[in-house]
């Protein structure tokens, strides 16, 4: 993989964005969203949506802050490119950002059927502390 780095998402990104989505959207339990709602997501300023660029986009990510706490609410990585490292690339980055916002903790929320969301988790120290239903 070629070096990465990060930048904030815009509505340019939009349709990378969707598309990644809709990849993964089965291990999501997602539902299709439309251009607008995508919009709509990326101007809610408790959340900021940050690209992952390699030659070009290959994953993104979304941290969030909810009551006074910072949770990684989202991250997506191209199908071809899972399994490459991105994941733990967004862990390190989404840490440094909190860190430089002045938050110790973060948060990540993810579903029990997501093996491979959760073994990422564990794979880099974080820790289940709650299990709940999927939404």
């Amino acid at each position: 993989m070629d070096k990465l780095m990060y930048s904030l998402a815009t509505e340019n990104d939009i349709a990378f964005i969707s598309e990644t989505y809709n990849e993964n959207i089965d291990k999501l339990h997602g539902v299709q969203r439309s251009v607008d709602v995508w919009k709509k997501l990326l101007s809610d300023k408790d959340s900021t949506y940050y690209l992952v660029i390699a030659e070009s986009p290959v994953a993104w990510f979304r941290i969030d802050v909810e009551d006074g706490e910072v949770w990684i609410g989202m991250i997506q990585v191209k199908p071809i490119y899972q399994h490459k490292g991105i994941g733990k690339y967004i862990l390190s980055v989404a840490e440094a950002i909190a860190k430089e916002k002045g938050y110790r903790n973060i948060g990540l929320h993810t579903t029990e059927d997501n093996i491979a969301a959760r073994t990422l988790y564990l794979s880099v120290g974080y820790a289940v502390t709650e299990i709940g239903p999927c939404r």
